[in-house]
């Protein structure tokens, strides 16, 4: 009798839950439809999902939940759903598979715990003092955990080189999708951005991303024997040269340069002339053609413009200019208030936007978290380093070249802008930093299985005739 009673009590109180969610949420029903429906395929079939993720991640509009997403600095996407929900079908599929972990060990896992704590400690503290607003602070913490469920979603589902390979195609796929999205924008805006941008778009946002993929792009095409795919990739680096210089993105601008010389730097020596000879080419052309809108945007920096509350900065006797002179101002301020809470900071968003990923760790997480930050990204130059230096495989040797040269423009793409946090730059980060990651996994995985194995099929054959003779020995004998 109770526990009729209960059901009857449960059932009326989710029909009410429901029922609210509707009359506020008129879209409910579709996402709860969808999300049972992801799920399931997250638990079936992982690399499908994991394939609409990667598509998702670029190619994905925002969604309206009402008062939520009014908040300022508060976006949900798309992928903020699929990343939940591929989440929680992957873990029941690990729990009924065995086998299966979500967490590998890995060098990164200390520093990405510890990281975790430190910012959830500040934003709480930050809480508390009043500096931080729970919703927003709350709802930064789970887009920087997002992050990293990503980095483990693809390091825990990823288990040979073909589902390498067939991400990093997918890859490949949506950025020439972006890029052409990108190119069609040239004309018809001042400065271009990625699809589904919100308002006027973030130009840095793009230049990020495409310096990110092309380090992922030039790093496979030095390592791999593509043959046929070889000159429609080399195309599309060049052709990637045009969005990104109309981004006007002065922070891409400076990525760009590191992440190729890194490219130089630790390719093998025939391959390091040809990107050397590539280089001294792209700087002749550039003279040549002279592109203003570039040439004027980088004038920009060093040209002193007087605008009102802006002083002017100089550094070692030159002048910048007023958007420079204005970072630079915020990055003084915000040292000085950092000084009145040095361990620990003000929390997540408690102090007012800056342009600068170290400036504003350093202030919203205090010397404990920027320390944690560092490490975290040295342990992953390091690590993929050393992953690129150990494997024999080509496309894993071509990926952890591309992240490496990635990883170096991001930190040098962070110095004015907040790179780490930015949603269309860090979740195909984490994820491909998940892929490299794992290839130590892979190796031994591969050298431990001879290559002479037999195939699934092959078992189940020799399996169906060993049961056929043996059901011939206990067979009683013949008259005949």
């Amino acid at each position: 009798m109770l526990k009729n009673v209960m059901l009857i009590a449960g059932g009326v109180l989710f029909c009410l839950v429901l029922g609210k969610t509707i009359s506020v949420h008129p879209y409910a029903p579709l996402i709860i439809i969808a999300s049972v429906f992801l799920f399931i395929l997250a638990f079936i079939h992982s690399d499908w999902a994991m394939g609409l993720l990667i598509v998702a991640m670029l190619l994905s509009p925002e969604l309206d939940l009402g008062g939520l997403s009014r908040q300022q600095d508060i976006t949900i996407r798309i992928e903020d759903l699929l990343i939940v929900v591929f989440m929680f079908g992957w873990l029941a599929r690990i729990a009924v598979t065995k086998g299966l972990i979500f967490i590998r060990r890995m060098p990164l896992n200390r520093f990405i715990l510890l990281y975790c704590i430190v910012f959830t400690i500040a934003t709480l503290k930050g809480m508390i003092m009043e500096n931080v607003t729970p919703l927003k602070g709350l709802f930064f913490m789970f887009k920087y955990i997002e992050y990293f469920i990503v980095f483990y979603l693809a390091s825990s589902i990823i288990h040979n080189e073909k589902q390498m390979g067939g991400f990093l195609k997918i890859f490949l796929l949506v950025f020439v999708i972006v890029d052409i999205y990108a190119y069609s924008q040239i004309g018809h805006i001042d400065r271009i951005s990625a699809p589904f941008q919100h308002g006027s778009g973030e130009p840095n946002t793009l230049g990020g991303y495409q310096v990110l993929m092309l380090g992922i792009l030039l790093g496979v095409l030095t390592q791999l024997d593509l043959r046929q795919w070889k000159w429609p990739l080399m195309a599309l680096a060049v052709f990637t040269l045009i969005p990104l210089g109309y981004t006007l993105s002065r922070a891409s601008y400076m990525a760009l340069v590191p992440m190729y010389l890194t490219l130089i730097i630790f390719n093998k020596f025939s391959t390091k002339n040809i990107l050397i000879s590539v280089l001294l080419l792209g700087m002749v052309f550039f003279f040549i053609f002279k592109p203003d809108n570039i040439i004027h945007r980088l004038n920009e920096t060093f040209v002193p413009e007087y605008q009102e509350n802006i002083p002017t900065v100089k550094i070692l006797g030159v002048s910048l200019g007023a958007s420079p002179s204005a970072r630079v101002n915020d990055w003084i301020s915000l040292f000085h208030d950092w000084t009145k809470r040095p361990f620990l900071g003000y929390g997540l968003t408690g102090t007012r936007f800056v342009d600068g990923q170290y400036i504003k760790v350093f202030v919203e997480t205090g010397l404990l978290g920027f320390t944690v930050f560092i490490l975290l990204i040295v342990t992953i130059f390091r690590q993929t380093l050393k992953i690129y230096k150990n494997t024999k495989n080509r496309l894993y040797k071509g990926l952890s070249l591309g992240f490496l040269a990635g990883h170096v423009g991001m930190i040098f793409h962070a110095i004015s802008a907040n790179t780490f946090i930015i949603i269309r730059i860090m979740e195909p980060y984490w994820f491909l930093a998940g892929m490299v990651m794992v290839i130590p996994y892979l190796d031994r995985s591969e050298a431990a299985t001879p290559s002479s194995q037999v195939p699934e099929e092959q078992k189940n054959y020799i399996r169906n005739t060993q049961f056929f003779l043996n059901s011939n020995k206990n067979r009683p004998p013949s008259l005949i």
